[in-house]
């Protein structure tokens, strides 16, 4: 039986945990072997039974940065040994720190091949936090010893090459989405406590609460859209708390709703009217491939990388706007951080119907270039487990 093995840090709720997912369950129902390594435990996707799962530590997403930072070099050792006792030929890593464990391997003496997944865009990294710089340094000392890097986008690509223009062995395979599931999983109604009022419109985000995501700009515009305009929050995060009681202050607890995590989240797209994306940078944004899955228009940030190249095919993927909103292809761009143009765009596509049932199919069709049926074979082939 032909064999892969796969590593991330967790299965935890994230767009490219999700896509883990999606990847090591697809093989395994192609028969193949899968030995998915995770750094730490925290399972919110399921896997097929037939999928071996194996944790390289007691970690936890309650340790500190700084404790998962100086734990590298002991996850490299133990996969060292992991590699030599199962003969694995190759790794395919996702998120920096399996990626930095990966090569860490081979640089201890691990005689496979490593190939990372960039999931973040450089850029995103060196005007980050502490820890993204640090994250940052860490890519330009270890992935020269590399032997592939995949990209989720040709922006990410460009971007990172001209900041290490030494990676020589690179592609880009698109993250893959399971639309039939999507579609199948939309149509459900187990909304629990929550109920879509037919008078209200409803925008929807979907994802981590960080600061990146700048859930605020959405909350900003919503004093600005009438009082029939509703907000869902789906999703956890650190900055939570911060978020509920910034929404108190905007005087919008009534319109805006808080329903954490969920583990079917399509539903609620299906039902709302526009899916809003405010991040400040992206590596391939998943939920706007699925929002479009579920026949739902978009208005998204021009961030780096992937909104431009999912919305605006045709376009120059080096542009961002800055002080303007583009009707494109697929849905609206927005700049980062400007509450009022997002209003306009919601206001825009709210009165447009055209505009509005264009996005709706044009999305449909957009989504079918990601299926998992088109992407799974570029990673059957990079893994060397095609037919």
């Amino acid at each position: 039986m032909k064999q892969v093995t796969l590593f991330i840090n967790s299965l935890t709720l994230g767009g490219a945990e999700r896509v883990m997912a999606v990847i090591a369950s697809e093989l395994s129902q192609q028969k193949i072997e899968v030995n998915l390594l995770c750094i730490e435990k925290d399972n919110v996707y399921q896997l097929p039974k037939e999928v071996k799962v194996t944790y390289l530590s007691n970690l936890t997403k309650h340790d500190s940065s700084l404790k998962k930072l100086l734990y590298l070099p002991i996850l490299g050792y133990r996969l060292k040994k992991y590699i030599k006792k199962h003969h694995v030929p190759r790794i395919q890593s996702h998120i920096y720190r399996a990626n930095f464990t990966n090569i860490l391997a081979k640089l201890f003496g691990a005689a496979h091949e490593v190939q990372v997944v960039e999931v973040t865009s450089i850029s995103n990294l060196k005007e980050g936090s502490f820890s993204k710089k640090i994250n940052f340094l860490l890519i330009k000392l270890l992935y020269k010893y590399t032997d592939k890097v995949i990209f989720i986008s040709e922006r990410m690509r460009v971007e990172f090459l001209k900041n290490l223009p030494s990676i020589e062995h690179h592609q880009i395979i698109h993250n893959p989405h399971d639309i039939g599931k999507i579609q199948t999983l939309s149509k459900e109604n187990d909304f629990g406590d929550f109920h879509f009022n037919s008078s209200k419109k409803y925008l929807v985000t979907v994802g981590r609460l960080s600061a990146e995501k700048r859930i605020t700009t959405i909350l900003d515009a919503l004093t600005d859209l009438d009082e029939e305009i509703e907000l869902i929050i789906i999703g956890d995060g650190t900055e939570e708390t911060a978020l509920k009681k910034y929404t108190q202050e905007l005087n919008l607890t009534q319109r805006v709703h808080f329903l954490g995590r969920q583990s079917n989240p399509f539903q609620y797209l299906a039902k709302s009217d526009i899916f809003i994306l405010a991040s400040e940078g992206e590596g391939f944004p998943n939920v706007i491939i699925e929002a479009m899955a579920c026949s739902l228009p978009v208005i998204s940030t021009d961030c780096i990388s992937g909104p431009r190249e999912i919305l605006s095919p045709n376009s120059d993927i080096n542009l961002q706007l800055e002080d303007t909103l583009e009707v494109a292809e697929n849905g609206i761009l927005v700049p980062i951080g400007n509450k009022e143009i997002l209003a306009k765009g919601i206001e825009q596509l709210l009165i447009d119907k055209k505009l509005y049932a264009r996005y709706q199919q044009n999305g449909l069709e957009k989504s079918k270039h990601y299926d998992l049926e088109n992407i799974i074979n570029h990673y059957k082939e990079v893994l060397c487990v095609a037919s």
